[in-house]
């Protein structure tokens, strides 16, 4: 999982290592992450780096 936080926001990636072929869309695999900020998310938008759009907060 990678990281990248400015002023206002909070970028996520994530990817799968070890795979063969490229990504493969028949099975979809999620995983519950712990991530080291620098500080809070706070009032910055979380975003997906994949899509660019918003991730939703529980």
């Amino acid at each position: 999982m990678d990281v990248l936080e400015t002023d206002g926001s909070v970028v996520l990636s994530g990817s799968v290592v070890g795979t063969k072929g490229g990504p493969c869309t028949a099975v979809l695999l999620s995983k519950e992450m712990t991530v080291q900020l620098d500080r809070p998310v706070g009032d910055r938008v979380l975003l997906d780096a994949f899509t660019g759009r918003p991730v939703p907060q529980e």
